[in-house]
């Protein structure tokens, strides 16, 4: 399966469980027009414009997400799947809505963002890994509690597949029963 393909089922995977959970979000693939925006977004503080050329990619992994009724881009995240490594590597991953408490989105952009790569890398068998490359480092508390590990002497973190799988079974367990 191509990761175009797959990147679309997985958006509409997450769309069906947003849409379960009722969270008034529409989840999309990002245009070349939604990605101008995010560049230009001044709620953003990470420069997007530098990871234009991984969006670009053939293997490019993003997504958008947007009140129902909503035009702004409220969150995002951009990622590269490395086919013949087995791993996605996630570069930007951005919550516009931070200081918005009563925001659909606000605390939830990290989960939703684990349940769609933990379903997008279990369309292939060889999968093994994500990181988050250069995380803020105001976040990498919150990324280690959905078992994300920082690499020594790296500014990476590092999670395995099976790792993700057991931390998605617990978050999508934890959601679907607030509702």
């Amino acid at each position: 399966m191509s990761s175009e393909s797959n990147l679309h089922k997985t958006v509409d995977f997450l769309q069906e469980f947003v849409d379960e959970a009722l969270l008034d979000l529409q989840v999309s693939t990002l245009s070349e027009d939604d990605f101008e925006s995010l560049v230009r977004d001044k709620r953003s503080v990470l420069n997007w414009l530098s990871k234009f050329g991984h969006f670009l990619s053939e293997d490019s992994f993003h997504m958008g997400f947007r009140l129902e009724k909503g035009s702004e881009i409220d969150g995002a995240v951009l990622g590269v799947y490395a086919t013949k490594r087995g791993d996605l590597h996630i570069f930007l991953i951005e919550s516009f809505v931070r200081d918005l408490p009563e925001h659909p989105l606000n605390g939830r952009l990290t989960t939703l963002v684990i349940i769609a790569v933990t379903f997008f890398l279990t369309q292939y068998p060889d999968s093994k890994a994500v990181y988050i490359i250069e995380p803020d480092e105001g976040l990498i508390s919150h990324y280690q509690k959905f078992g994300f590990k920082l690499l020594r002497d790296e500014n990476v973190m590092f999670a395995t597949s099976d790792a993700l799988q057991l931390i998605q079974l617990s978050l999508l367990t934890e959601l679907l029963s607030n509702q």
